[in-house]
């Protein structure tokens, strides 16, 4: 039948790792690109002889196009999985598969009621080492399994990166913690309870400890993607140990047991097991994989959001609208000293969805001078001059939030810089503090306007009974957000 024609849609980094591989195998082509930005995808389809298209469904429905392979950021794999669906096109997407295991219980009951092909890509699984693991511990080969420790932890968060952006499901747990619960799910099934603990800062999480418990035993795991703890998998048991190295890779085992054995595989051509198992499960037919089944992809799905939530992990496109955050009161009035104030004033209004008031411009301030020159008869200060060539430029900006409060943005000259070394000794370098009825709700609606970046730390006790979340603005100048309780007022006696 000639090697199966496959579309891409995405030309990222993994698009282009697996590219190198299938398309140096007898088995697989691309036969067409898509991507949401043309050049990239032009450049793309002519580097691995594929052609490429300006619209998906162009792509999706080229000819020779037996399956598509979906390789962009996770927060749009479902509308995407979705189109091909629609189009009634045989789908393999990576992973993490989709946001949460609703969204992908509902992509899969689509699937099967329009009778399509839909597979998640977790290539371990696809591996050989990985099987020949599994079958030690179900033939009981250690024993009974008493332990199991699980490690994958590089420092690979950049910033900037896609991985410290919660847009695009950023963070540990979804990126790599997926293959060590997958890992886990394929050998012992779903576990009877789930702790994790993790470290979110900026609306996504750093890393994780995630406790797997079974009957018998409890799978240790570490997951992170700002520290250096390297990558390995142990189960223990009553009569021995298998060690897997780089685990997720699945090319080489160790067992020490009733018998010992090591095992290895060319570390060459693991992506293009993958292609080549699902162009094969295609053709035959299949709706569903044998390798890689819809059960355990949202079996994992499902641990990856019992995680998320013990973590307080909400991405952005999860949330949905909701009512103005109540403002108990302004605390105390802001005048941060701005390097650029029209970057100070777009992230007060876009970011907190403050709202500008009135502006006041260098002219302003001359006529105000110079009305007050003239009730008193006396000469204009020396510096009115050239503050007139300035007329139209803003020099303060007074915004609100609700009612109840009062934002003010100065910018300061590098005059009045120069005459004030230590910005925290000037009077308008001021502490802001703003007091809601539901800090939760709040950072929601940050997170969702985009304002990740911006959050230092998440919620955490304050004095005096109060919650507290700290914050920055482009220039750096700290402020926090006070949740309002009855209780904490009444102790500090307002």
């Amino acid at each position: 039948m000639g090697k199966f024609g496959w579309a891409y849609i995405g030309c990222g980094s993994i698009a282009n790792t697996t590219a190198k591989q299938i398309c140096k195998s007898e088995n697989n082509r691309i036969v067409a690109v898509w991507n949401r930005g043309y050049e990239k995808a032009e450049a793309f389809a002519k580097k691995y002889d594929g052609k490429a298209y300006r619209t998906v469904e162009e792509a999706i429905n080229a000819p020779e196009v037996e399956g598509v392979y979906i390789a962009l950021t996770a927060d749009l794999h479902g509308q995407y999985i979705r189109k091909c669906i629609e189009n009634h096109k045989p789908v393999l997407c990576e992973k993490p598969f989709t946001v949460n295991a609703a969204e992908a219980e509902e992509l899969f009951a689509l699937a099967e009621k329009e009778g399509v092909y839909l597979a998640e890509a977790m290539w371990t699984w696809h591996n050989d080492i990985a099987n020949k693991v599994r079958q030690f511990v179900s033939e009981g080969k250690i024993g009974k399994v008493t332990d199991v420790d699980c490690v994958y932890a590089l420092p690979i968060a950049k910033e900037g990166s896609r991985l410290l952006d919660p847009k695009r499901l950023g963070g540990a747990l979804l990126d790599i913690g997926v293959y060590g619960l997958r890992y886990c799910l394929e050998l012992f099934g779903e576990p009877e309870r789930i702790e994790c603990k993790g470290r979110v800062e900026r609306g996504v999480d750093l890393g994780e400890t995630v406790d797997l418990y079974y009957d018998g035993f409890t799978a240790h795991c570490q997951f992170g993607i700002d520290k250096m703890k390297g990558e390995s998998f142990t189960i223990t048991g009553t009569e021995g140990k298998i060690s897997v190295p780089y685990f997720h890779t699945a090319w080489k085992a160790s067992m020490k047991g009733t018998s010992n054995e090591k095992v290895k595989d060319s570390f060459q051509g693991l992506y293009e097991k993958e292609f080549t198992n699902t162009a094969a499960e295609i053709r035959e037919g299949l709706k569903k994989s044998r390798v890689i089944t819809p059960d355990n992809t949202l079996a994992c799905m499902r641990m990856m959001d019992e995680c998320r939530r013990q973590m307080g992990l909400v991405y952005p496109c999860e949330m949905e609208e909701e009512p103005e955050v109540k403002v108990s009161r302004c605390i105390s009035h802001l005048g941060f000293n701005c390097k650029d104030l029209e970057k100070s004033v777009a992230f007060y209004r876009d970011i907190l969805g403050c709202t500008e008031k009135f502006t006041m411009t260098y002219g302003d301030m001359v006529d105000d001078l110079k009305k007050k020159a003239a009730e008193k008869g006396e000469k204009l200060p020396f510096y009115v001059k050239p503050m007139e060539k300035m007329s139209n430029v803003k020099w303060s900006v007074y915004m609100s939030w609700s009612e109840k409060t009062f934002i003010e943005l100065f910018y300061i000259p590098r005059a009045r810089r120069s005459r004030v070394p230590n910005p925290a000794d000037d009077l308008n370098y001021t502490h802001y503090s703003l007091e809601v009825s539901d800090l939760q709700a709040f950072r929601r609606q940050v997170l969702r306007r985009g304002g990740a970046p911006y959050i230092d730390r998440d919620i955490e006790m304050g004095l005096d009974n109060t919650w507290v979340m700290w914050m920055h603005d482009p220039d750096g100048n700290p402020f926090e957000i006070m949740e309002y309780t009855p209780a904490s007022f009444q102790v500090i006696g307002r």
